[in-house]
């Protein structure tokens, strides 16, 4: 019998405890612990299918490529635990993350528990208290086009891999597996590879000097000769040849060159131009620029990086990392642009934090060319 509680299912179990925090006591927050059902594997293929069209791959290959499902050990005792927890709850908010994975998990969940309760999309990006509560309150129906796609990327992982891993194993390292992105990057590194070795390299010199004697020194390059300009690495191409009409210079006429300059001792500025520049705060983390920025400061892999990342967003502290997009949550915004205010404070900038907001609300109206805060 239903008892007015809502159930709450969520990807990781280190979510479970912000999230219920978050939600109160009229709400219960289990966790799926990731995937509970997949393709079966050879073993667990069942003897009457192994001679069937689905007992090498574990789909249907005769019949629309139907995927045959099985629920591992673990997904049997987790499918166990949420259908008692659903025996007492009279509304079931699917809590997985957005993307094609989270959403296939919200639908194999649906498939196995079979709820007799009102059932509800619920996505969020970061787990924070408003976030979460508008959530709860801007629920959707599962997206049965991005189950679509997850499914048809799991099959073609299947129906790649199962045949080229063998050929991993036996030409790299056994242990590897592949797919389809496997597949077509492989082909990117062996296109690439082959656009190396056609590769032919070309020599050219430059000169350059100091402007040491002056109080304010300055590097200059050797830009043009008799009106031509000098070549450089960007005006050559692959083969080695140029694309365009320019000075290619040798070690000797270089060298040559460089010894007339210094002979000359001396030369003078005939021409200045002033040039407005712009500085503009790094771009936010993308997944492919925070695992960069990992591997580059704290010498971690790719793999230590995500791991990281993942603790950090399930505890709350930052937003969802497996994304290409910039965006941020208004919520961060306003917390960089009150930390930008209260460090300029700090400095003894009294009047500044005026300026700031000033410029702000020009940019909210619309204003072009002011710095915006955080």
């Amino acid at each position: 019998m239903a008892h007015g509680k809502k159930l709450v299912i969520v990807e990781s179990p280190t979510k479970m405890k912000s999230i219920q925090g978050y939600l109160g006591d009229g709400y219960e927050v289990l966790s799926s612990v990731g995937h509970i059902r997949d393709l079966a594997d050879r073993k667990a293929i069942p003897p009457e299918l192994k001679k069937t069209s689905v007992g090498r791959y574990s789909i249907d290959i005769e019949n629309d490529f139907a995927p045959y499902y099985v629920e591992s050990e673990r997904g049997k005792k987790t499918v166990a635990e949420l259908k008692r927890a659903l025996k007492t709850s009279d509304e079931l908010l699917l809590a997985t993350d957005e993307d094609r994975e989270g959403e296939a998990i919200a639908w194999h969940l649906l498939e196995a528990l079979k709820p007799k309760v009102p059932v509800k999309r619920m996505v969020f990006h970061e787990i924070t208290k408003d976030a979460i509560r508008a959530a709860v309150d801007n629920t959707r129906e599962l997206d049965l086009d991005l189950v679509d796609a997850q499914e048809t990327r799991r099959i073609l992982d299947r129906l790649f891999g199962w045949d080229i891993s063998p050929v991993l194993w036996l030409k790299v390292q056994q242990g590897l597996s592949a797919g389809r992105v496997q597949s077509a990057a492989t082909r990117l590194v062996v296109d690439r590879e082959r656009e190396r070795m056609a590769f032919v390299s070309a020599s050219y010199w430059d000169v350059a000097a100091s402007a040491a004697k002056h109080a304010d020194a300055f590097g200059i390059q050797l830009a043009r000769l008799d009106g031509a300009p000098i070549a450089r690495g960007t005006d050559f191409d692959d083969r080695g040849q140029l694309k365009k009409a320019v000075v290619v210079l040798d070690e000797a006429r270089a060298t040559a060159l460089a010894a007339a300059v210094a002979e000359a001792a001396e030369g003078s500025v005939t021409k200045l131009e002033s040039k407005p520049g712009t500085r503009r705060p790094y771009a936010p983390f993308t997944t492919s620029t925070m695992q960069q920025e990992a591997g580059r400061k704290l010498s971690m892999s790719a793999k230590h990086a995500m791991s990281v990342a993942q603790r950090l967003y399930e505890k709350g502290f930052i937003t969802y990392m497996r994304t290409d997009s910039t965006a941020l949550s208004t919520q961060a915004v306003q917390a960089a642009r009150e930390q930008a205010v209260q460090a300029v404070r700090a400095e003894g900038g009294a009047a500044e934090p005026a300026r700031l907001q000033e410029q702000e609300q020009e940019r909210a109206g619309g204003a072009r060319g002011h710095p915006s805060v955080g």
